[in-house]
């Protein structure tokens, strides 16, 4: 018998809407009124690990706000901006 093999868990990137691996991405969730990264809790988006690019296109133009279903303040846009050092 042959062994299976794993299957690869692929998510697109709110920022380049490239699909990825996991493995490639960070996850940002909306839980308890705020966004967390890396959160396992939550509704949630991904967006490439690294890539300052798409951190920028995710938070301008509304794209993180309509992936996690809600309004996020300027203030806290900021701060996710600082956290991802973009």
């Amino acid at each position: 018998m042959m062994a299976r093999s794993r299957r690869v868990v692929v998510r697109m990137c709110v920022g380049c809407r490239q699909r990825r691996p996991t493995s490639q991405l960070i996850r940002l969730a909306w839980h308890e009124d705020d966004v967390r990264l890396g959160a396992k809790n939550g509704r949630g988006a991904w967006v490439c690990a690294g890539s300052p690019a798409c951190v920028d296109e995710a938070l301008k133009g509304g794209r993180l706000s309509k992936a996690l279903r809600t309004a996020i303040s300027p203030a806290r846009l900021a701060g996710l901006k600082d956290s991802f050092g973009a």
